[in-house]
């Protein structure tokens, strides 16, 4: 068994599951082919969500499986527990955003440092009397990359189920929503959607979500999150950091983003005007910059 002050059963029970949930909906995918995107001339994943409710609800444990172990690997150490560890875990409740209760949504909101917003599902996990109650994000495109939700409602490790509607053998892939953001921030409108990728998850899965024999190994590695977590949690430093990238550049890259070029003008006017200053003008002109930044 794992010590479960370093990781909790219920996390390895996810992690096997959605791995069984992905291979359940990819081994035959006609049903996404069937399923309708578009709801009075706009564009919805309300089909999908009832799909998804029917289909979790009939296979609310885990099943026949390839695996009979799964380790956790956390900057190298291994925490492990046997699948028959899991079995006692069953999905008692799918609900969609509108069959949520007032206490459903005060447990969503206690649970995630971000701002309330409707999960796309939730779940109401029992395990020997215990209940947990989980929340699910959808995402669905015809091509790849899409603009995430803003940095305000993302919680980094909300299960996500990524799909892919195109011609595909792997339609479908399931894991943790940090692991599907690009590391890209496009420009904000209002506030900044990082973006995502259904390929950005499915190399991490790829690459740290492996099966050797009958073993599920998932390695996470904490360096690897430096990056993404940033973005959430300061997306105004890392913006910052990406313009000064732009200003030092010393070529135009392909296809760059839009406001490159005004970034690059601003920079000359800026940099005019800092130099008509005096050092006590300077000076001054920092430290009400600084005054002015939001703590």
């Amino acid at each position: 068994m794992s010590d479960k002050t370093q990781i909790p059963l219920i996390d390895f029970f996810l992690h096997a599951y959605f791995y069984f949930l992905e291979q359940s909906l990819n081994r035959d995918t006609s049903w996404l082919k069937n399923l309708k995107f578009q709801s009075e001339e706009s564009n919805t994943d309300e089909y999908l969500k009832k799909f998804l409710q029917d289909f979790i609800s009939k296979n609310n444990q885990i099943g026949a499986s390839d695996i009979d172990k799964v380790i956790i690997n956390i900057d190298g150490i291994n925490y492990q527990v046997s699948l028959e560890d899991l079995t006692a875990f069953k999905i008692i409740e799918v609900f969609l955003p509108e069959q949520l209760s007032e206490s459903d949504k005060i447990s969503i909101t206690q649970s995630k440092e971000s701002i309330y917003t409707n999960p796309d599902l939730y779940l109401i996990i029992d395990h020997e009397e215990e209940v947990f109650h989980k929340s699910i994000e959808l995402k669905s495109t015809k091509q790849d990359k899409i603009s995430g939700s803003s940095v305000q409602q993302v919680n980094p490790f909300e299960w996500v189920i990524f799909i892919q509607r195109k011609d595909s053998k792997e339609a479908i892939a399931t894991g943790y929503y940090i692991d599907s953001i690009t590391e890209k921030l496009p420009f904000p409108d209002r506030s900044p959607r990082p973006q995502i990728a259904f390929s950005t998850l499915k190399k991490w899965n790829n690459n740290f979500r492996i099966k050797e024999d009958k073993v599920l190994i998932i390695h996470r590695d904490s360096s690897l999150l430096d990056t993404k977590m940033l973005i959430l949690r300061n997306w105004h430093e890392y913006l910052a950091n990406e313009w000064l990238e732009i200003i030092q550049a010393e070529e135009i890259k392909k296809n760059e983003k839009w406001f490159n070029n005004t970034l690059r003008i601003f920079a000359l006017k800026y940099l005019d005007y800092v130099e008509s200053l005096n050092e006590d003008e300077l000076e001054n002109l920092k430290k009400q910059l600084d005054l002015l930044i939001k703590k």
